[in-house]
């Protein structure tokens, strides 16, 4: 009996010794299978080897060859973890909106995310500094053994590497590094090819919007003096009272006169793809006629335009929704998008609109307000301390987002009452959001920016004007990729390329079809997503 607990103990010293010996190269090993998922790039046993032969291959040859580039994917893990935990892999829409970011949306992102997610990024730093110093540690012999052996690590590195990417050569017309499954390899190979995709759109952008609009307007009879479109931001439909939400968050709406239509749903899930496909004209789902817009056709059929932003811009006039902005004859944004910019709340955009109503005009005017509504961080959104008692402090705040919302369209429903002259406003929401960590107390809403849901697409669309006497209630499919013709009808505008007959108020059925950030889809195959509840 003492002989074989000798031996077992024996045994275990040596299975220690060993695990000690082969220490850096276990934890290297589970390091790499854990890039694929901290970076959102779908694992594969033979990707997870191809990154674990790349650093030990890197190692081997020289510690300091190893040590910066496991340096520098550990801190890319570090600093993405936390918004791939939330959001996942980003595509090229969400590099885009990385671009159109200023600082004060920056930190409000950041303040956003859970604190959860910045402990696994700690965690993975501390994980990741370990493995350096076991690194530092760890010797290999110089022999022509273990040259060998490196040279084969090596090979093997490569060919995994470059498997997929050649295999796919015939499908992609093309050689891709973001196909491979070697994590450390694919990733910032995608995020290249999502900055030169963006790039590209915004050089589209900029050359389209410079040439001569090909619109052929017939006829241009406006009903109304005074036209204002109201762009509401990251608003769910479910989470207003006028949709039935259990809490009363929309007063105003509720009662006013005009149109609610119960089935509207946006194009794309982010702000710059949703409003793109709304407003731009569009050959087939992906060419876009840039210079055919909703506001060059406002112009072409004499109105006088106007857009005032609390959105910001990045730079001199270089986002894609800030150069339609450019095109209206006036133009006001309440944030400059530099380092100081500050966080205005949607109020202000009330007295721009009521300045510019007081300017006599014998033109048509249409008004674009362009809110910044329930965008993240929801808290910093509102002017008034949270009042809300729904579920947990975020929830809440999102909720009182879309009271304050309902607040400045009456302001704007008031102020074009007390011009006396005829005049409409549309509202409607660019996008939804998704529920994000449903059942926890961190459980929020988030842009549905990967594997978006039905409710990033289900959002608020009202249409109210002076001469409606009820308030009625639409239930149809209407879906955003049709705004344009909606719009043109809406303004009392015909012309020949767009559908004479197509109202936003009509009862007829839309096929429904989004934008999932990759290609078109059918809107009833993606998954449904209810509001979280109090119980």
């Amino acid at each position: 009996m003492t002989h074989q607990l000798i031996d077992n103990f024996l045994k275990m010293q040596k299975l220690l010794s060993f695990f000690r010996q082969y220490a850096f190269e276990w934890l290297l090993l589970i390091f790499s299978a854990g890039i694929p998922f901290a970076l959102d790039m779908g694992p594969a046993f033979y990707g997870i080897l191809g990154t674990f032969f790349i650093f030990l291959t890197l190692r081997r040859l020289s510690y300091w060859a190893f040590f910066a580039v496991f340096l520098f994917v550990l801190i890319t893990c570090v600093l993405f973890l936390p918004q791939i935990i939330w959001f996942g892999h980003p595509p090229a829409t969400m590099i885009g909106a990385f671009f159109e970011t200023d600082w004060q949306e920056s930190k409000e992102f950041v303040q956003s995310l859970p604190l959860y997610s910045y402990a696994f990024s700690l965690l993975t730093l501390l994980f990741g500094g370990y493995i350096l110093y076991l690194g530092k540690k760890k010797t290999y012999p110089h022999n022509r053994k273990q040259s060998i052996i490196t040279l084969v690590i090596g090979v093997l590195a490569i060919g995994l590497t470059l498997y997929r990417p050649l295999a796919k050569i015939k499908e992609l017309q093309a050689f891709k590094w973001s196909v491979s499954r070697t994590a450390i390899v694919a990733f910032y190979a995608s995020i290249y090819d999502n900055i030169q995709e963006y790039q590209t759109m915004k050089r589209e952008l900029s050359k389209g919007i410079e040439g001569t609009p090909t619109w052929q307007i017939s006829k241009a009879k406006p009903l109304y003096q005074n036209y204002v479109l109201v762009i509401g931001e990251s608003v769910r439909k479910d989470y207003m009272h006028l949709y039935g939400f259990p809490e009363n968050n929309t007063p105003f709406l509720d009662k006013a006169y005009g149109t609610i239509i119960d089935g509207y749903t946006a194009t794309a899930p982010n702000t710059t793809t949703s409003l793109l496909r709304s407003f731009v004209q569009m050959k087939g789902e992906k060419d876009f006629v840039y210079i055919n817009n909703i506001i060059t056709l406002a112009k072409t059929a004499g109105f006088e335009t106007f857009w005032f932003s609390n959105q910001g811009i990045s730079g001199n006039w270089d986002t894609p929704i800030a150069k339609l902005a450019f095109l209206c004859d006036h133009k006001e944004f309440t944030k400059k998008g530099d380092y100081a910019s500050m966080n205005y709340h949607d109020s202000i955009l009330l007295s721009l609109l009521e300045r510019a109503l007081q300017q006599k005009s014998h033109k048509p005017r249409l008004f674009i307000l362009h809110t910044m509504g329930s965008h993240v961080n929801f808290e910093a959104r509102l002017e008034h301390s949270i009042h809300f008692d729904y579920y947990n402090r975020k929830l809440s705040a999102y909720i009182q987002t879309i009271e304050q919302t309902d607040t400045l369209l009456k302001g704007i429903y008031d102020a074009l009452q007390q011009q006396g002259v005829p005049f409409s406003m549309l509202y409607f929401s660019d996008h939804g959001l998704m529920t994000q960590d449903r059942g926890s107390m961190f459980a929020s809403l988030t842009h549905g920016d990967t594997n978006p849901n039905k409710a990033c697409y289900r959002v608020p669309f009202v249409l109210l004007s002076s001469d409606d006497t009820e308030h009625k209630v639409l239930k149809v499919n209407k879906s955003a990729f049709h705004f344009l013709d909606g719009f043109a009808h809406w303004l009392g505008i015909e012309e020949a390329s767009l559908r004479p007959n197509y109202s936003f108020l009509s009862p007829q059925n839309d096929t429904l079809k989004v934008f999932n950030q990759y290609e078109n889809v059918p809107f009833e195959g993606l998954e449904e997503d209810k509001i979280i509840t109090n119980e």
